[in-house]
């Protein structure tokens, strides 16, 4: 505003629009050539406030971007690398640049960002009075980085990606390269317990949420468990209840749900914490070796026998793995696997390299999460896991 102000009251603006115009008429043509830039950061702020509730919380940020967007939002020069005004223009903190140049260059590269903070911090840090929200002025960094996004062409920069043949819509396979149900179930299952209610059903499913709770909750409860959700819930079947015209693509709103859910999975990727019981060289990866001194065959065995009655259920495999792996083990066909079905696959071998989605060596981030479900439950330190089914 002071900018325009100065503009205007020069020479040659006075010379342009008078030499009589008074100071009140100088300050409503400068607040009225700023109104744009106003309208554009309110609209934002209600793009992101998808409860209208007049805050932003922190599944509202994770839905409006990645840390990766905002990068590419503030790197005006698209050289990949920031300096200082660029660091503070992303995180508000002015001591954090030399932290974040781990390679004493004098720039930080988006790797380095990546390394040392994620949109979690960043809304940590705006969130000054601690209550789990952005209220009033803690939202201007995050709607400012927004309208940067937006300015530059970067709101469907998620569909982009996903998009891989370019022709502007989703094809249910581009889906299925994009994002896995375990995913899907790891990101969205906020307070780590193995199931969903239906506010959390409605953070990994959205618009579909009430329908596919109805159709899975097996046991009328109020918590949809994994189990319960792979049962009959594939990402074959999550694509159908995306796509709401029957087109067999995903296109506009429908393609901006499967967008929602991939920033999602990105964000809770990225803040994902290690269990440092398990991650004993404490690189935030846990290799097989980490996992087999963790826990022994017998024992990830035991903790996935939920009731305990020698042999695995339904449910009880499905907590855990997906339907054709429970057709797998299932031998006999008789809906339940016996624990002699159970060890005639089941090695440590096969179980890290079924949660290694990737096949990088490693469960990185979310690929974790099984593994810490189960290694809490066998060593006694259970986080709630939801009884999967009455009687299983």
């Amino acid at each position: 505003l002071c900018r325009r102000l100065k503009c205007l009251t020069s020479a040659s603006s006075k010379q342009l629009l008078g030499t009589t115009m008074t100071p009140f008429l100088l300050l409503f043509v400068a607040l009225t050539a700023a109104s744009p830039a106003i309208k554009i950061r309110q609209t934002s702020y209600q793009e992101m406030d998808r409860n209208r509730d007049g805050r932003l919380e922190q599944l509202e940020v994770y839905y409006a971007m990645t840390l990766d967007q905002a990068m590419l939002a503030l790197d005006h020069d698209g050289d990949g690398y920031f300096g200082p005004i660029q660091i503070y223009q992303l995180t508000s903190d002015p001591t954090l640049f030399q932290q974040l140049d781990t390679n004493a260059d004098g720039r930080v590269s988006f790797d380095e960002v990546r390394a040392g903070t994620n949109i979690v911090r960043i809304f940590d840090r705006e969130d000054t009075n601690g209550d789990g929200y952005l209220d009033g002025p803690e939202a201007d960094r995050i709607v400012f980085i927004y309208v940067e996004m937006k300015i530059h062409g970067l709101e469907n920069w998620a569909i982009d990606l996903m998009d891989t043949d370019q022709d502007q819509r989703l094809s249910k396979q581009e889906v299925k390269d994009a994002i896995t149900m375990d995913q899907i179930f790891a990101a969205a299952d906020l307070d780590e317990d193995g199931a969903f209610t239906l506010t959390q059903m409605q953070t990994a499913l959205m618009d579909a949420a009430q329908q596919i709770n109805q159709l899975l909750n097996a046991n009328g409860d109020d918590y949809l468990s994994f189990a319960e959700c792979r049962a009959l819930l594939d990402m074959g079947r999550f694509f159908d209840f995306l796509d709401f015209d029957d087109s067999g693509y995903l296109e506009g709103a429908e393609a901006n749900q499967a967008a929602i859910k991939y920033k999602l999975i990105r964000n809770r990727a990225m803040g994902w914490q290690t269990d440092p019981t398990l991650d004993t060289d404490g690189d935030k990866k846990l290799s097989q070796a980490e996992v087999a001194n963790a826990m022994t065959e017998e024992q990830i065995m035991a903790a996935t026998d939920e009731n305990g009655d020698g042999q695995f259920s339904a449910m009880e495999i499905l907590q855990y793995y997906e339907l054709p792996t429970l057709q797998m083990l299932d031998t006999d066909g008789d809906g339940t696997v016996s624990m002699a079905e159970m060890r005639a696959v089941f090695a440590m071998d096969w179980f890290f390299n079924y949660s290694d989605a990737d096949g990088s060596g490693f469960l990185e981030n979310l690929e974790q999460f099984r593994v810490r479900d189960l290694y809490r439950k066998q060593a006694g330190n259970d986080v709630g896991t939801k009884r999967l089914v009455q009687g299983s």
